[in-house]
C-alpha cells in the first residue's frame, strides 16, 4: 500500500493503529464553532478552530479513514501562538462521504478548496503519519500554494525502486518488526490482565487491545492508558478507498526540492514507519531546506513519549517555516 510496505500480522496492526489513534480529551484555548465546508453535492467536509495569531497553521491528519482529534494533545501550546484549523479528510468521522468519491485526489482537492475557503494566498501545513502523503501529494500538484510544511511521524518520500533501495527499505522494515513485536508489549499484557485470572471482562479485553494499540503508537508502552481512540473513530472503507488510488511508483523528492520554504521533519527514533527518519533523510540527503528533529525514545506518537521536548521542537519548527516569504 505504500510502495516497500510492510506484510507481516504485527505490522498490518502497526497500519491500523496509525489509522485508529485519537484523543478525546485535549483541551486548546480559544475553540471555535464548527463548521462545514461543502466539497460535492454529498459530502461535506467537518472544521474546527482553536487559538489565535495572524498566522493559520492547516493541521492534515493521519489514516487514511482516520479522523482529526487525535492530534489535539499534540497542539498544546501552539494555539497560544497560532490560528489552528483542523478537520475530518472525506469519508472520516465527522464528514461522511461516499466511497465512491473518495480517492487522494480528490482529498488534494479538499485541501485546496479548504485553503480558498480560509481565504489564504499559501497554507502553512503541519501534518502526521499519512496525512504527510496527502501534504507531500499537494505540495506536488500545488507548490506555489505551501508556504510552511512541517512534517510529523512521515511516510518515506519515495517507492525504493532500485536493487539498492529495495534492500536498505527491507533492512529498516526488520528494524520495525522488532520493536512491534518487543517483549515489553506482552509483559505489559500480562501485568495489567494476568492469564491466570480467567476470562476477560469486556473493559479488560479493549484494555488488552489498547495496550497492543499502544505498543505500536508509542515508545513508552507504560503509557498506554494516555492513547486514546478506538474502532469507531475509522472508516475501513474510506480507509481503502484512498490507499487503493496511491501512485505506486511515487516519488515527491523533486517537489521537496523545488519547495524554497524550509521543511521540516520530526520522527520518534522508534516510529515504525521510518525508524528515526532513517529512509526520509536517505532520500532527501541533496536537499538543503529538508530539515530532521529526532525525539529519542520516542514512537509514532511522539508528543506521548516526550511531550515538552516534542512541544518546544514543533514550535521551532512551525517558526522556522513559516518565515519563509
Amino acid at each position: 500500500m505504500m510502495g516497500e510496505s510492510l506484510k507481516p500480522e504485527s505490522l498490518k496492526f502497526a497500519f491500523l493503529a496509525v489509522i485508529l489513534s485519537c484523543s478525546a480529551h485535549a483541551q486548546l484555548t480559544n475553540r471555535q464553532p464548527a463548521w462545514y465546508l461543502p466539497v460535492s453535492e454529498d459530502c461535506r467536509l467537518f472544521v474546527q478552530e482553536f487559538g489565535g495569531g495572524q498566522e493559520t497553521i492547516v493541521v492534515v491528519h493521519g489514516g487514511w479513514g482516520a479522523e482529526h482529534s487525535y492530534l489535539l494533545d499534540a497542539f498544546k501550546g501552539v494555539d497560544l501562538r497560532y490560528r489552528l484549523v483542523f478537520y475530518d479528510q472525506r469519508g472520516s468521522l465527522l464528514s461522511p462521504c461516499p466511497t465512491s468519491s473518495i480517492s487522494v485526489d480528490k482529498h488534494v482537492e479538499d485541501l485546496e478548496r479548504l485553503r480558498k475557503a480560509l481565504g489564504l494566498e499559501r497554507l502553512n501545513i503541519v501534518a502526521h503519519s499519512m496525512g504527510t502523503f496527502l501534504a507531500m501529494s499537494y505540495l506536488q500538484q500545488h507548490l506555489e500554494r505551501v508556504k510552511g510544511l512541517v512534517l510529523l511521524g512521515a511516510v518515506a518520500p519515495k517507492t525504493p525502486t532500485t536493487d539498492e533501495e529495495k534492500a536498505f527499505a527491507k533492512e529498516r522494515e526488520q528494524a520495525a518488526r522488532q520493536f512491534l513485536d518487543r517483549p515489553e508489549i506482552a509483559a505489559e499484557q500480562e501485568r495489567e490482565i494476568p492469564k491466570d485470572k480467567g476470562p476477560r471482562s469486556p473493559k479488560e479485553e479493549t484494555n488488552f487491545w489498547r495496550i497492543k494499540f499502544a505498543g505500536v503508537n508509542i515508545y513508552h508502552v507504560e503509557r498506554w492508558r494516555e492513547v486514546e481512540g478506538g474502532r469507531a473513530f475509522y472508516n475501513a472503507d474510506a480507509g481503502n478507498a484512498a490507499a487503493k488510488t496511491m501512485p505506486t511508483p511515487f516519488d515527491f523528492t523533486p517537489a521537496l526540492k523545488a519547495h524554497q520554504c524550509p521543511i521540516w521533519v520530526m520522527d520518534g527514533d522508534h516510529d515504525f514507519l521510518d525508524m528515526g527518519a532513517v529512509k526520509f533523510q536517505r532520500e532527501t540527503a541533496a536537499i538543503a531546506t529538508v530539515h530532521f528533529s529526532i525525539l529519542q525514545d520516542a514512537g509514532h506518537s511522539a508528543w506521548i513519549d516526550a511531550p515538552e521536548q516534542f512541544q518546544d521542537l514543533l514550535l521551532r519548527a512551525i517558526d522556522n517555516t513559516i518565515k519563509c516569504r
